[in-house]
């Protein structure tokens, strides 16, 4: 009986863990084996659930000779999909530096739901620092179809449009992320670089009542 509950508490723990990641279509589309062996295990043990709630014995239970091995097997295939997992992660992170600043919780949020670049906003803070959130040209113009992303904006409110627009939907980017966000990190520097030349060019001829008016803190 003490065999049967650690392997089935242990069971229990890891697929919690992973039936909400496994539950999103684009993880399955992502890592199809995984997703199929989990599907396997996932069966298995709600089969077994509804056993147990029909006859809830301890004795019988731990009495069904084959349940003890079919725990076991089950803990083996989620440890093999769980390291798989975080290899997957792990090329996620290679291919996009700053989701090393992610968790596995916030990375995997993100690659569950790759169809709606809007879901990055909530991790952008993490990534940039100095960019909490981007404007989708959708937002503006009320089509919420169109995810060009348009503009980024600190976290004090400053907008700043961007040099060169992204469009998470374009060939080669669509349901890939960390393509898209290195298209947006470059894109970032190419408006931070083309605003400071700007900058430098515009201040000989700025007077410097102009600028204290327009910054009267100072």
């Amino acid at each position: 009986i003490q065999r049967l509950l650690e392997e089935w508490m242990k069971l229990q723990r890891t697929w919690m863990y992973l039936q909400p990641i496994f539950g999103s279509d684009d993880i399955m589309r992502q890592m199809p084996t995984e997703g199929r062996r989990f599907t396997t295990v996932d069966l298995g043990y709600r089969r077994t659930l509804g056993e147990t709630e029909e006859n809830s014995r301890v004795l019988d239970a731990a009495g069904k000779e084959s349940l003890l091995e079919q725990f076991q097997t089950a803990n083996d295939s989620l440890d093999r999909i769980q390291k798989n997992l975080n290899d997957y992660l792990e090329t996620k992170r290679q291919a996009f530096a700053r989701f090393f600043f992610l968790s596995n919780d916030g990375l995997l949020e993100i690659l569950s739901q790759t169809k709606d670049p809007r879901t990055v906003q909530r991790h952008l803070d993490k990534c940039f620092e100095g960019m909490n959130k981007i404007t989708f040209r959708g937002d503006v113009t009320g089509d919420k179809s169109d995810l060009n992303i348009i503009a980024m904006r600190s976290v004090e409110g400053e907008e700043v449009p961007l040099e060169v627009t992204v469009n998470p939907n374009a060939p080669g980017c669509k349901g890939s992320v960390e393509t898209w966000l290195l298209q947006l990190e470059q894109s970032m520097r190419l408006t931070v670089k083309a605003f400071t030349k700007r900058a430098i060019a515009a201040y000989p001829s700025t007077k410097r009542t102009d600028w204290v008016l327009a910054h009267p803190a100072m």
